[in-house]
């Protein structure tokens, strides 16, 4: 009874030991040898699975390679795929994931760039709106006010057209005025002058006239 209860306590306790999860290893190294033989001699005993390989020549399941490094060799061709490995690949994928997302987060961050300076760009546009609509208003004020000061300024050369024809006209009564005066001061010596002569001739006739008169009636 001992025994089983000894054996079913080891079998338990080896349970979670034999469950044990566990993966294949990707990592693979194959030996580059001289020739093309499983027993010659080997000039790398292991290149790592993934090395990327330049294939010269193929024969009888061997394959003549050169490494980067620069050796010369053979190996099976068993060992040789036409594509990279998966590990080889998921790797490239998550550098390019990397790349993608540093170039979204570039792009996210540029796009943040555009928007902040497309707002900036529409509050200048409404403000040069604004300023343009100013611009215009004063442009019409002065187109008013210009137009207003050519008027007056028509206005003012009939004005002054005016002014100066009636100048003329008061240069004329003027003159005339002066003409007038001057004839009627003519005229006055004329009529005085002739009054003086008058008195004297009537000074010199009418004595004589009353003698006749006083003769004649004597004679009567």
């Amino acid at each position: 009874m001992y025994r089983v209860a000894s054996l079913i306590f080891l079998l338990i306790t080896a349970l979670p030991a034999l469950a044990a999860t566990r993966y294949i290893s990707d990592e693979l190294r194959v030996p580059l040898r001289k020739t093309p033989c499983s027993r010659c001699a080997i000039l790398h005993r292991g290149l790592k699975a993934g090395l990327q390989l330049n294939v010269l020549e193929t024969q009888e399941g061997w394959s003549h390679v050169t490494t980067p490094s620069g050796l010369d060799g053979w190996l099976e061709s068993q060992y040789l795929v036409s594509q990279p490995i998966a590990k080889t690949r998921i790797a490239k994928f998550q550098a390019q994931n990397e790349k993608f997302k540093t170039q979204n987060t570039e792009m996210k961050s540029a796009l943040a760039s555009a928007q902040n300076e497309a707002q900036q760009l529409g509050a200048q546009l409404a403000a040069l709106q604004g300023e343009n609509q100013d611009t215009t208003t004063k442009l019409k004020e002065i187109q008013e006010v210009s137009a207003n000061a050519v008027k007056l300024h028509s206005q003012n050369q009939e004005l002054l057209k005016q002014n100066k024809m009636l100048q003329s006209e008061i240069d004329v009564l003027k003159a005339t005025s002066a003409q007038l005066a001057s004839s009627s001061t003519q005229k006055w010596f004329f009529y005085g002058a002739l009054s003086v002569f008058m008195g004297a001739l009537l000074s010199v006739i009418l004595p004589r006239f009353k003698r006749k008169r006083r003769g004649y009636s004597e004679w009567a």
